[in-house]
């Protein structure tokens, strides 16, 4: 709606006009407000529009989704696993269902050896601990058939182990032996017994030297030929080297550093 503010009327006397255009356009002020209160109430009590009833739209066929296009490789798989991969799918309690004595099969000479437990760590650190010169580390290596290296590792986790305990962290024994469980631990397999050390000369170019078929050619033979130490003096002198000077290591932790440590507590929350 348009207001006209503008009014003609008759000037009066000792009135100016100025003020009886002011009194004209505060009257039409006043009017537009109140139309404008009136419309909105019109507006407010219109009638509600009756809604339409939808009538039910009969045979409905349900949309078919696309069936998934799988490979042939996981076609292969599911395959396989329902016929000799159905093994597999769970773990073996005691032993592993997925690690043979080979555990690649296009390399058949790397035959790895099952971890120790931690009873058998155990025993090697108390039987060190208590006489150091009687079970020597190359006495220990002999006994369970590892390596030196494996042996002076195993006091040294161990000494911290006791450290840690002594300063009231909680070691998570269940977690070790459940794994212990999936990996087989302590399998007596004799033909998986480490070296004692390990060595590794420096190889140079091949030779050749022609020999008499009825003369005899062993390794110092070679050795002085090649100009080397016989393999058996380098392996004796690795060991010696190895076990000359071992001795548990000392406190490694401050009272520092067990303020700052966090523990964290695994929990079985699947029974």
């Amino acid at each position: 709606m348009q207001i006209t503010r503008l009014c003609t009327t008759s000037p009066l006397h000792g009135i100016n006009a100025y003020t009886t255009i002011a009194r004209y356009t505060t009257c039409y002020s006043q009017r537009y407000f109140s139309l404008s209160a009136q419309r909105l109430n019109e507006k407010g009590t219109s009638k509600i529009p009756e809604t339409e009833t939808i009538e039910p739209v009969e045979n409905i066929e349900p949309i078919e989704a696309e069936p998934i296009k799988i490979s042939r490789r996981r076609r292969k798989f599911h395959k396989w696993m329902e016929t000799q991969g159905h093994k597999y799918s769970r773990p073996s309690e005691g032993t592993t269902n997925y690690l043979a004595i080979s555990p690649f099969p296009n390399n058949p000479l790397f035959q790895p050896r099952p971890p120790l437990s931690d009873a058998t760590k155990q025993q090697m650190y108390d039987a060190f601990a208590s006489d150091s010169q009687k079970w020597t580390v190359r006495k220990l290596a002999s006994k369970h058939g590892v390596s030196l290296k494996r042996v002076e590792a195993i006091l040294k986790l161990k000494s911290f182990e006791k450290e840690m305990e002594t300063n009231g962290i909680v070691l998570q024994r269940k977690f070790a032996k459940g794994m212990e469980n999936l990996m087989g631990v302590d399998k007596t397999i004799e033909l998986l017994r480490e070296s004692l050390a390990d060595v590794f000369p420096n190889v140079s170019k091949p030779k050749f030297k022609t020999l008499p078929e009825d003369s005899t050619f062993g390794p110092k033979d070679a050795a002085k030929v090649l100009n080397r130490m016989p393999f058996k003096d380098l392996e004796r002198r690795a060991i010696e080297l190895e076990q000359a000077e071992f001795t548990l290591p000392k406190s490694f932790t401050n009272e520092e550093t067990i303020r700052k440590t966090k523990k964290f507590i695994i929990t079985d929350i699947s029974a």
